[in-house]
């Protein structure tokens, strides 16, 4: 036929697909099927039950990595809601942050949690694990604040000097959390399995959302007190 396609492997294969019984039909087609004898099977079927097999295994494994992440993601709203209930009754901003940064490097076993801001902001002058951001900032990190996306993994030394300034040297992977309109928060642990980027973000978010109302409010409290 004019419009046939060529007899070649690929259109066998097509073909073969789109006709899924036809080895039920043409049994004695299997006959003159070779097996190599390195692949292990002496049949078509044991053929066919050694690729099931590793199919299901593929398909488990990613079954009980979203399970992994699913159930991860669980305590961590679990740590979210009970941190949020310990950070709601502080009186001052400080008092707020200070907290909240211990509870993090507690519940992340982290070795440095810091606030890095854009502008500053007169209550939190005096906590440590806050600083402000240099007016020249790098472009990487320019362009993680714009986007807004939470970023898991290790980093370079250049950037861990940047978030961490005097523990660079001892972290192994880090979280670092955008706060829309305040600056990022970063979390570095010794560990550099620690934070992977097929981590959930979700608490994360939540966390970055929390701060960002808390320091709002207080920014409009000091505008009405001026």
């Amino acid at each position: 036929m004019a419009d046939s396609k060529p007899l070649n492997e690929g259109a066998i294969i097509e073909w073969l697909a789109a006709h899924p019984d036809f080895f039920w039909r043409h049994p004695e087609a299997l006959d003159g099927i070779e097996i190599p004898h390195d692949s292990g099977a002496s049949s078509l079927i044991e053929v066919q039950v050694g690729r099931l097999r590793r199919e299901n295994h593929q398909l488990r494994t990613q079954l009980e990595t979203l399970a992994g992440i699913a159930g991860e993601n669980e305590r961590l709203m679990q740590r979210l809601h009970q941190l949020t209930l310990e950070v709601m009754t502080t009186q001052s901003t400080s008092e707020f942050i200070e907290r909240l940064i211990d509870r993090l490097a507690s519940d992340f076993d982290a070795l440095s949690v810091r606030l890095h801001l854009l502008e500053t902001h007169d209550s939190l002058a005096q906590v440590d694990s806050v600083s402000l951001l240099d007016s020249a900032v790098p472009d990487w990190l320019d362009s993680l604040l714009e986007s807004g996306n939470i970023e898991f993994g290790r980093f370079t030394r250049s950037k861990l000097e940047v978030l961490f300034p005097r523990q660079h040297e001892s972290i192994g992977s880090a979280a670092l959390v955008p706060v829309s309109g305040i600056g990022l928060l970063a979390i570095g642990a010794e560990s550099a399995e620690r934070f992977h980027p097929g981590m959930g973000t979700l608490f994360l978010e939540l966390l970055g959302t929390t701060i960002r109302h808390r320091l709002e409010l207080d920014r409009s409290g000091e505008r009405k007190r001026a």
